[in-house]
């Protein structure tokens, strides 16, 4: 309840975008519309894993923190963060393109949200995906398609990568095997403009945000499953 007042607060507080005044060479704002409100690439996310909430259970594992786990998850049984350095919240302190720091066969439902284009090795890291997975696991992930680089990432380990559903159906088919991967598009020109701008997605219609053109992805989501036998 906190957040959403926040949220009303922060779109109160911010001046109302004039959508005639988009002709500039500098964006509306350049933290992807944190500072206006939900970031359209975070509405998609969200989307993405309500549509998946059945399989956000068991032992369910997340980069660096559990907020996704905590609001999406049903029957949790524990939640699982995984980082390369310790923390109080770290339960697996690793490295998604060294097998050697995870354990194998570990993972109900491993949420993956808008990182592996920031690993330069992005295929050895999935591999490293479905190594923590039990047979019958679910690797729910999404991609930056059309994008903006994150400055952030980028001074920090690097910005690396922009996917499209061709290039993510085929690498994690490869890792996954055919079958058992569903990849889909989310956005359109105009969330995309919207992105790039830093227009949060409070700004724009949930019927301008809802239509889909597979020409103009703003993330690309992918449910993987391990299969039952461990192998792809």
């Amino acid at each position: 309840m906190l957040k959403k007042i926040l949220k009303k607060f922060k779109r109160e507080v911010v001046a109302p975008l004039n959508w005639n005044n988009l002709r500039s060479v500098k964006p509306i704002s350049t933290t992807f519309g944190f500072d206006r409100g939900t970031p359209v690439d975070r509405y998609y996310i969200e989307s993405f894993l309500q549509k998946n909430l059945p399989a956000i259970k068991g032992h369910v594992l997340e980069i660096a923190e559990s907020s996704y786990s905590k609001q999406f998850g049903q029957n949790v049984t524990r939640y699982e963060v995984l980082h390369t350095q310790p923390g109080a919240h770290v339960t697996i302190q690793g490295d998604l393109t060294d097998i050697t720091s995870l354990p194998e066969n570990q993972i109900d439902c491993f949420i993956c949200t808008q990182t592996f284009n920031f690993i330069y090795d992005y295929k050895t890291a999935i591999e490293g995906a479905y190594y923590l997975l039990k047979p019958g696991g679910v690797l729910l992930a999404t991609l930056a398609g059309v994008s903006q680089i994150s400055a952030y990432d980028m001074q920090r380990w690097g910005d690396y990568w922009r996917f499209t559903t061709k290039s993510a159906q085929r690498v994690f088919d490869e890792i996954f095997g055919e079958g058992n991967v569903t990849v889909q598009a989310y956005g359109n020109v105009l969330a995309a403009t919207a992105l790039f701008h830093g227009i949060s997605a409070e700004e724009v219609t949930r019927e301008e945000l809802d239509y889909h053109d597979p020409v103009y992805p703003v993330i690309i989501s992918i449910s993987a499953t391990k299969k039952a036998n461990g192998k792809a």
